[in-house]
């Protein structure tokens, strides 16, 4: 098979995934000119429709690869694949959520939820109907006029869900977006996340430092090794979904792979 054809066949393998090929990634250190190395090595897939969420100790690589996926930043080595594309950039395809929900606070809900559609020029009546088919799914109905400032975080974090889903994107990017609320509210969350992928059958990225997170999310948890960031473990999740968090946290089943997870994100680098 000739070079062309060989990629060709390539991108259809890995259409509808996000695949990371032997990336590496460094950044410039300080003023010595020495270099941080964050990711070495790292190659995973992640299959069209899956939750795939990032576990690992403080600096391990976990948002430097979503930053790779999002595009933000170019792999050092490597490639990484999204939806059988190189990335070589943002682009629609990908709708990002992060910790802080960064809206335009002179903006209100309904217009930072519109946010990417007006940029992207499509007609207004097909964006508001989008806005409102994500506000009534996102439970904002009756918020559209508040300002941020308004809201609580978890009402917060609702808007900037409803903003990275209006344009129901193949792929969504989630760095710890709800590692800075309340526990009741996280939960809350987590069950909106899973109810609105239910709808749209996204293909999700989840970075967060949660065990019990993970085991309510995810397919699979990918356990990453301290710096530089290597995979150590992919764990498949057995329970079916949808899952109930307060039975889910009772099973014995759970406690065991929870320790496990614990376990292997404990562990010295040297024992990959």
């Amino acid at each position: 098979m000739d070079a062309p054809a060989a990629e060709a066949a390539a991108c259809c393998r890995t259409e509808g995934r996000i695949v990371f090929d032997r990336v590496a990634h460094s950044f410039p250190g300080g003023s010595g000119g020495s270099v941080t190395e964050a990711v070495a090595d790292f190659s995973l897939e992640i299959e069209q429709g899956s939750f795939v969420c990032l576990l690992g100790p403080s600096g391990c690589g976990k948002s430097t690869i979503l930053n790779l996926a999002a595009g933000f930043e170019r792999p050092s080595g490597g490639r990484v694949l999204v939806g059988g594309r190189p990335v070589t950039g943002p682009g629609p395809d990908r709708g990002i959520v992060f910790q802080d929900a960064n809206l335009l606070p002179w903006r209100n809900v309904l217009k930072n939820i519109t946010l990417g559609p007006e940029l992207a020029g499509r007609p207004w009546e097909e964006t508001l109907s989008a806005a409102r088919r994500f506000i009534r799914l996102t439970g904002l109905e009756g918020f559209e006029r508040h300002a941020p400032y308004e809201l609580s975080g978890g009402m917060r974090q609702r808007v900037a869900l409803a903003r990275a889903w209006i344009t129901e994107p193949p792929f969504l990017l989630m760095d710890e977006p709800f590692g800075a609320l309340d526990a009741q509210t996280r939960l809350s969350m987590q069950e909106l996340l899973t109810s609105v992928r239910q709808v749209t059958g996204a293909t999700v990225l989840f970075v967060t430092h949660d065990v019990d997170e993970a085991l309510f999310l995810a397919d699979k948890t990918v356990v990453m090794t301290p710096r530089p960031g290597r995979i150590r473990q992919e764990i498949l999740v057995p329970f079916p979904q949808p899952r109930d968090y307060e039975r889910l946290i009772l099973n014995p089943a759970f406690m065991e792979l929870k320790y496990d997870i614990l376990h292997a994100i404990r562990r010295p680098e040297y024992e990959i």
